[in-house]
């Protein structure tokens, strides 16, 4: 995700070089992290013994883990924009800006800005809602999935809520939600399997129908990308290594602060050094530093930050 758009069209000066067709895939993590957060949420939960009772304390401790950190990130982004604006008497046009009024500002803090008419200080934030949504529902659904009376009814339901919203772009609950929740029902699907809450023909057909709404509501990209995280998942591929498990430490703060400070250290970088825009070298060389000093800097806010917050939201049994 962070060499997609640092590659792409979020830093002038290394944007379109000789690997941006091939970095372009990155956009596709998304969709590997919705499958993941569909089978591991869930399945923490199960573990914990969550009920309907543990509903709000449940999603406190994820809105504890998640939110502070991000609204840390989102801080930044208003600062680059205001120090943009006094030191260049402009703004930068690739800071998204929706002002300071309450819809926006309500908007970003409660990842809701999409039904407040609204942008996000820090574009990374609409999958973040997309999340916040995922942990409402299924904190909400777990006790019925895990009671198999209900199972069945529960599956034909959400096939019939997922066909009918194709389009992830429509701005409504459902729709903004359901546009994308095949991902997430893939990661479900490997959790109905592993506690053993679906077994036999159901659990194939569960899978099969996921599987066609998932290629009917996607692009071949998001739905090749989703399914072979489902397979790895599913099978237990181990394709861990050190360098990825370190990344995947401070992946959430590398996701939240990429984007902001991805613009400080270009437009600090064009200050020191002169860059010629046209030479293919130079822009490969700069993509490997803005990136590896993003995740310094990601492993700094995941360590002064993200971690705190982490810890207090342990402390929530």
């Amino acid at each position: 995700m962070v060499l997609c758009h640092y590659s792409g069209v979020l830093l002038p000066t290394i944007s379109q070089n000789i690997f941006s067709p091939y970095l372009a895939y990155g956009e596709y993590g998304v969709q590997i992290f919705f499958v993941i957060s569909g089978f591991i949420i869930p399945y923490s939960m199960s573990k914990s013994n969550y009920t309907l009772n543990d509903f709000w304390k449940n999603l406190k401790r994820r809105y504890i883990r998640l939110a502070p950190p991000a609204y840390v990130a989102m801080l930044l982004s208003i600062f680059i924009y205001f120090t943009a604006i006094i030191i260049l008497n402009r703004p930068i046009n690739r800071i998204s800006w929706p002002g300071l009024s309450w819809q926006a500002i309500l908007g970003n803090i409660s990842f809701s800005a999409p039904f407040l008419n609204s942008s996000w200080y820090n574009p990374v934030f609409w999958s973040l809602a997309i999340e916040f949504q995922f942990y409402i529902l299924i904190g909400l659904l777990l006790p019925l999935i895990l009671n198999r009376k209900y199972i069945i009814a529960l599956i034909l339901s959400i096939f019939i809520l997922l066909i009918g919203h194709n389009r992830p772009e429509n701005i409504d609950w459902f729709g903004w939600f359901f546009g994308h929740a095949s991902f997430f029902f893939l990661g479900i699907i490997i959790f109905l399997k592993k506690e053993k809450i679906l077994r036999g023909l159901p659990l194939i057909l569960t899978t099969v129908f996921t599987i066609l709404i998932c290629f009917y509501q996607n692009s071949t990209p998001k739905f090749i990308f989703g399914i072979i995280t489902f397979i790895i998942i599913l099978f237990e591929i181990n394709i861990s290594f050190k360098w990825s498990t370190y990344i995947g430490g401070i992946s959430y703060s590398l996701y939240i602060t990429h984007w902001p400070f991805g613009i400080i250290i270009e437009s600090i970088t064009k200050k020191i050094i002169p860059i010629d825009t046209n030479n293919e070298l130079g822009k490969i060389i700069l993509l490997f530093f803005y990136t590896i000093a993003a995740i310094i800097f990601a492993h700094l806010f995941n360590k002064w930050i993200e971690q705190r917050f982490l810890k207090f939201s342990k402390k929530l049994k």
